[in-house]
């Protein structure tokens, strides 16, 4: 049976601060909407849909929106680790990285008394570091590579990228990638960011966007009828008017195939089962 992983980056206002250096009032508001507004909504839709999903939040955006996420925990979803003031990883020293590991761990703990089975990194991108990192804080499985699409596999570490030989790929770990992409992304499509050096303009054609979304749904189905679909959205961006609508349509569809919402570690433990490694 085909499996289907909704899966939600909370980047309230650690998206706005911690990536783009934005906080202004302006974007301030954006990352309030995406908690105050826009996730009740969401969970509201999936609560009368009754599917499960999974949750990578922030540590700074835990701290500031406690009883959201607290109601993200209430109902049942997964919660993963999404760093703390959404940085990414690959501009950080491996000491730098340990911490800001530790930090959202300990934000997922003290606020919601979570120990995240899964990572995700902000704006799905690792540091040689990271797999080896999240291997050893003992993290079940990563969601930011791209090596498949509909298929997991297990990540590695020590890569060493040569420009004038063939790449020495490193040693497979015991942490499982649950692969991602930009093109089921909704904020790259959808959100408008005007910062120093950067422009995203964001898509006036979200129709277009949804029919595409629609159209991979339908070649998992029909192709890797045991695969795993995981999409990435965000509550400021999917929360908004006919974008939820949108997410509507997306379970309905997956509902119409037969397949089974998951999230994402119940994914990886079946997985697991299957590859004769269960934990």
């Amino acid at each position: 049976m085909a499996t289907i992983c909704l899966t939600f980056d909370f980047d309230a206002i650690s998206a706005w601060a911690g990536t783009f250096g934005l906080t202004t009032p302006q974007y301030v508001s954006r990352g309030e909407y995406g908690a105050n507004v826009a996730t009740p909504r969401i969970l509201d839709l999936l609560e009368r849909e009754g599917v499960k999903s999974t949750w990578y939040i922030p540590g700074m955006d835990v701290d500031t929106y406690p009883e959201v996420c607290r109601r993200i925990r209430d109902a049942g979803h997964e919660i993963g680790h999404h760093g703390y003031a959404h940085e990414g990883p690959t501009a950080l020293s491996e000491q730098a990285e340990r911490d800001v590991l530790e930090r959202g761990l300990d934000a997922l703990d003290r606020v919601l008394g979570v120990k995240p089975y899964g990572y995700r990194s902000p704006a799905f991108d690792l540091s040689p570091n990271s797999t080896r990192l999240l291997h050893e804080y003992g993290f079940a499985y990563d969601s930011s590579m791209m090596a498949n699409d509909f298929e997991l596999y297990k990540c590695r570490t020590g890569d060493i990228i040569h420009t004038d030989k063939a790449v020495e790929f490193g040693p497979t770990l015991d942490l499982v990638e649950v692969p991602v992409t930009w093109t089921l992304d909704d904020f790259p499509f959808t959100e408008f960011v005007l910062a120093p050096g950067m422009l995203v303009p964001g898509s006036t054609d979200v129709e277009a966007m949804a029919q595409r979304w629609m159209a991979d749904l339908d070649f998992m189905i029909e192709e890797y009828p045991t695969g795993v679909f995981t999409q990435t959205f965000h509550p400021q961006s999917i929360g908004r008017g006919s974008r939820l609508r949108i997410l509507e349509r997306i379970i309905r569809r997956a509902k119409d195939h037969g397949a089974e919402f998951s999230t994402v570690n119940d994914a990886v433990v079946k997985w697991g089962a299957r590859q004769g490694t269960l934990r």
